[in-house]
């Protein structure tokens, strides 16, 4: 009996303990959010003289002549692989991160004032969470440079090309200008015409292979014709498996040839856009992001210029030291 008494004694002390400690940590908060607002009473010229600044900054990156777009579209890859194009496109993006308009101008094949209004070209690979083939995410922030996770990979057959315009009108010549890049490279121009002769050649086999099998098909026939069996009914049976067989394997080849027809009628450059370029409805840098973006990073510098400000004695009295 008297046991279970001090067992009750012994929960009971555990529960007023947990009681302070939770009580404590309320004050803590409450004392930590009366000395926030006494700070920023304070110290409320400072801050709002911050906040005025992010939003000045804001108006002057969201002028009208300096609203950027982003527009974006899928690539699948006919020739090497995703690694090879991303390559080539951060190439383009190095010229637009440098500044180099001229570079960027030859290698697009665009007018001068077409290349000052291109501000990024930029790629980004396909994840296959399941390695199923079918895409699961787009990295877009290279989370999968060093991936650690085996049943992550990046898709080899496509890219997610992302541009950032400052005129929408160029959207509508994108990809071609893009083509005009590729085109120029001279692995890839050689590449792809021997991948676009050996698919004629294919094309010239499989229609070869399919007049054989026809012409087979015929000579069957005029020879059971000729050499049918007494039993008819038997005779029958096994001809029309025969003929069944020939037919399926014509059908096989008849589709496997519009198959390659089709690819190079409509895949015949090293790459394939699924889409023309579709810009975003809003541009990135619209006042209410760029407010957003610049009014709180001067917050932060405020408080931070602020706490300085306030405990500067203190603070060269401990540098002196």
């Amino acid at each position: 009996m008297e046991s279970s008494e001090n067992k009750e004694l012994d929960l009971i002390d555990i529960l007023k303990t947990c009681a302070c400690y939770i009580a404590s940590f309320f004050r803590l908060i409450y004392k930590g959010l009366i000395w926030i607002l006494r700070f920023m009473y304070k110290n409320k010229v400072k801050l709002g003289a911050f906040l005025v600044a992010g939003f000045l900054i804001a108006l002057f990156v969201s002028r009208k002549d300096n609203l950027e777009y982003k527009a974006n579209t899928i690539m699948t890859i006919n020739l090497h692989d995703a690694y090879f194009f991303n390559d080539l496109i951060s190439t383009l993006d190095s010229y637009c991160l440098n500044e180099n308009k001229s570079l960027l101008k030859n290698a697009l094949g665009v007018s001068d004032i077409d290349a000052k209004n291109i501000i990024a070209v930029k790629s980004y690979f396909f994840i296959d969470k399941l390695i199923d083939g079918t895409p699961d995410e787009i990295d877009f922030e290279k989370k999968y440079d060093h991936p650690t996770d085996t049943t992550s990979v990046r898709m080899k057959d496509r890219l997610y090309v992302q541009v950032i315009v400052k005129d929408t009108t160029i959207l509508k010549n994108m990809t071609q200008y893009l083509f005009h890049y590729f085109s120029n490279n001279s692995i890839l121009n050689s590449e792809n015409e021997i991948r676009l002769k050996q698919m004629d050649e294919n094309i010239n086999s499989t229609n070869n292979e399919i007049s054989m099998l026809d012409s087979l098909r015929k000579l069957e026939y005029f020879k059971r014709n000729k050499d049918a069996n007494i039993n008819m009914e038997k005779t029958v049976l096994l001809n029309e498996k025969e003929k069944k067989l020939y037919h399926s394997d014509i059908f096989e080849l008849e589709h496997r040839k519009h198959q390659m027809q089709w690819t190079k009628e409509v895949n015949n450059q090293s790459v394939t856009f699924i889409s023309e370029f579709n810009a975003e409805a809003k541009a990135a840098n619209r006042l209410s992001q760029s407010a957003i973006k610049y009014m709180s990073l001067m917050f932060v510098l405020g408080v931070i210029f602020s706490l300085f400000w306030n405990f500067r004695t203190n603070i060269k009295d401990f540098l002196n030291k």
